[in-house]
């Protein structure tokens, strides 16, 4: 059973499926864009993680951005592969959700969804170096608002594409039942009728005696008569 039957109140699965698809394939392309920025700037990125590693407590981002200084160009190259192969699997989506496919949809689902967990990682350790290096309140309160938000509403998309195979299966059950229902209405109506008036083969199949009426006997002739056929004269008695 589907949980959601709508996406946003307005818009129904298969059309928000099409639009969530559209607004992942989105936000790839924009991260390929910065990953190309990056790229270009490699050295440039290099020192601004230095400086943060430095300035600032990292708690437990700072072993990673230390590896991510050293050969910068590596990860950018990992992140561009990511992004076109998530681009790759936005677009699938899209023709699964268009097409009516759950095969094509399922991929999307699960790398969402292992997507949206390393969101909310991120979420949480950035709210965590937050709170480690700002002493303003509201900043925090703030932040922790809008990140909460943000994977609240990820994570509402995500249930509007996960319920689009379950509502078109559902779909595809009551289409199949109401086939099934229509197939024994005709055939109790035709066993109805069949009890009522008897089989209609059977009324047009010609009687008996309308069969003898049709049917010309043959009369066998008699050795014995063939002289009396051929010479009434002879046999005449007088």
């Amino acid at each position: 059973m589907a949980l959601v039957y709508s996406c946003c109140f307005w818009f129904s699965l298969r059309l928000g499926g099409i639009l969530i698809g559209l607004f992942c394939l989105f936000q790839a392309i924009f991260i390929l864009i910065l990953c190309c920025l990056g790229y270009t700037y490699a050295n440039t990125l290099e020192d601004e993680i230095t400086e943060w590693i430095n300035n600032y407590n990292l708690i437990y981002a700072e072993d990673y951005l230390i590896n991510v200084s050293e050969d910068p160009v590596k990860y950018i190259s990992f992140t561009v592969t990511l992004s076109c192969f998530y681009i790759f699997i936005c677009i699938m989506f899209i023709y699964g959700a268009y097409m009516r496919n759950n095969i094509l949809m399922v991929s999307f689902i699960l790398l969402e969804l292992l997507r949206l967990v390393m969101l909310s990682t991120l979420v949480a350790t950035g709210l965590l170096i937050l709170k480690q290096n700002t002493m303003d309140i509201g900043v925090l309160i703030g932040a922790s608002v809008f990140g909460g938000f943000l994977l609240l509403g990820l994570f509402y998309l995500w249930i509007c594409c996960a319920n689009l195979p379950i509502l078109i299966n559902e779909m595809e059950r009551d289409e199949q039942s109401k086939t099934i229902e229509k197939l024994q209405k005709i055939i109790k109506m035709n066993s109805f009728r069949t009890q009522i008036f008897g089989d209609h083969s059977a009324i047009f199949q010609p009687s008996e005696q309308s069969q003898k009426i049709f049917v010309t006997p043959k009369r066998k002739i008699k050795k014995n008569n063939v002289n009396t056929i051929r010479h009434p004269i002879r046999n005449t008695k007088y």
